[in-house]
């Protein structure tokens, strides 16, 4: 299966340099639905994303020389591309944070410490290991939002384009850590080990939470979101068992028909903002009325 399916996905990797013009005034400090909770939950993850997606670059651009095959090779390429597009506009969204008063580069630097820390003590193979396993979580959170853009029917909208942007990216490459691993460590027994113990030292570093304030209502809220619909939290650890099978590969789960909907967009218009409307549209007319009469209101 893994063999099979490493064939698909390459061609949907496209490295799209878009700039977004964030500031205080369209990023509120309470951008996630106008909810606290919600909002920093959200901001916990996304601190990380800037120093994460250097982090996931320079390990793949690390193990370019040991890769045969080309079509693994140009896709890296093109994802150390889009990585570094990703790195800029979260370091701005996460800039904003801080002027707001959140203490995202407080977050930000535990990470970074972390980093650092594992760079110095792992070898380059188990560092790809990590990758991929960080590249496994993104892509199913990625995949989750992706089917419900209405969560941010109330963020602004030059901020949600530049998250769905960046949710689709993340899914055209979702495989390319993966497989830059699987070929630069040679494959095996000796790669699924180090690939099951990165997934294993991903999931200690992801068990790390903010601390809020005690916003009962909130939090409800946001608990609905995590673990009931759309339940991110809940599909990220039913993500988790497959990613340990010997025979998994990331596009055994195939929702490219999702991403095509706003990539067929962005190629008419060449606005990230219709893109996602185009999604969202699509998604407001493809779910049952129970499913969509059930989903939660954030604010």
């Amino acid at each position: 299966m893994a063999l099979e399916n490493r064939k698909i996905g390459y061609d949907e990797v496209v490295t799209r340099d878009i700039h977004f013009p964030m500031n205080v005034e369209n990023v509120a400090r309470h951008w996630f639905g106008n909810d606290p909770w919600s909002t920093h939950w959200m901001n916990a993850i996304l601190a990380a994303v800037p120093d994460g997606e250097r982090w996931v670059m320079n390990s793949a651009r690390r193990q370019l020389d040991k890769l045969d095959d080309p079509e693994v090779l140009n896709a890296a390429k093109e994802f150390i591309r889009q990585e570094r597009i990703h790195a800029r506009e979260h370091d701005e969204m996460n800039a904003i944070g801080v002027q707001h008063g959140v203490p995202i580069d407080k977050v930000e630097g535990v990470f970074k410490l972390i980093r650092k820390q594992l760079q110095h003590r792992l070898s380059d193979d188990m560092q790809s290991s990590i990758a991929a396993a960080f590249e496994h979580f993104t892509a199913i959170i990625s995949s989750v939002l992706l089917e419900h853009p209405e969560l941010f029917d109330k963020t602004h909208p030059e901020l949600r384009a530049m998250l769905y942007w960046h949710f689709v990216e993340e899914t055209e490459h979702k495989s390319v850590s993966y497989d830059v691993f699987v070929d630069a460590s040679g494959g095996g027994f000796r790669s699924y080990r180090l690939r099951a113990s990165g997934m294993l030292l991903a999931i200690a570093y992801l068990l790390y939470k903010d601390r809020q304030i005690l916003n009962l209502r909130s939090a409800a809220k946001m608990a609905k979101v995590l673990f009931w619909r759309p339940g991110i939290l809940s599909k990220v650890l039913g993500g988790v068992p497959p990613y340990f099978s010997p025979t998994f590969h990331p596009w055994d789960d195939d929702n490219r028909d999702v991403i095509r909907i706003w990539k067929h967009a962005y190629e008419e218009t060449g606005d990230a903002q219709k893109a996602y409307q185009a999604l969202r549209n699509h998604r407001s007319t493809n779910i049952p009325e129970t499913l969509s009469a059930a989903q939660p209101e954030l604010a």
